[in-house]
């Protein structure tokens, strides 16, 4: 049997592209914890502005459903982004066929971040929706997935 192993200098064209880009491009700055987290975790498909992308992912940006004060309707929201979401969503008319990940499922984020990353979004793009506490996010991770 022969095993070849392949090395790559760490002076080959590519190597040293890749290196002079990663030290030429300057990261985007958050402000807060809670922006850097969305930035991390949630704009690509969210998009940094929060407007979400058309027909896959939803905006949250302007949504009534990030920033509703409706006990209910807190729940439910915060039980998808604890345990993410599959299936078809209407928003404002608008279907959304995009899969969300479990951004707050044990091991991704810690209470703390989480809450950080959900009231980011509510006070976020203009929103000013009251913070959520350690006690409804207990309440929606021990209710469980949305069936």
């Amino acid at each position: 049997m022969n095993i070849r192993k392949k090395t790559i200098s760490i002076t080959s064209p590519g190597v040293v592209a890749a290196t002079a880009l990663l030290l030429t491009v300057s990261p985007v700055q958050a402000s807060s914890v809670g922006e850097a987290l969305y930035m991390q975790h949630c704009s690509v498909c969210h998009q940094p502005g929060g407007k979400g992308i058309p027909g896959f992912f939803p905006p949250l940006a302007d949504n009534t459903r990030v920033n509703s004060d409706d006990a209910a309707t807190i729940q439910k929201y915060l039980r998808r982004v604890i345990f993410g979401y599959h299936g078809g969503l209407i928003v404002d008319n608008q279907m959304y066929s995009g899969r969300m990940p479990p951004i707050g499922y044990v091991g991704r984020l810690n209470d703390s971040e989480l809450l950080n990353l959900i009231n980011y979004q509510r006070s976020a793009w203009g929103s000013n929706a009251r913070a959520i506490t350690f006690t409804e996010l207990a309440k929606a991770r021990k209710a469980g997935s949305l069936k």
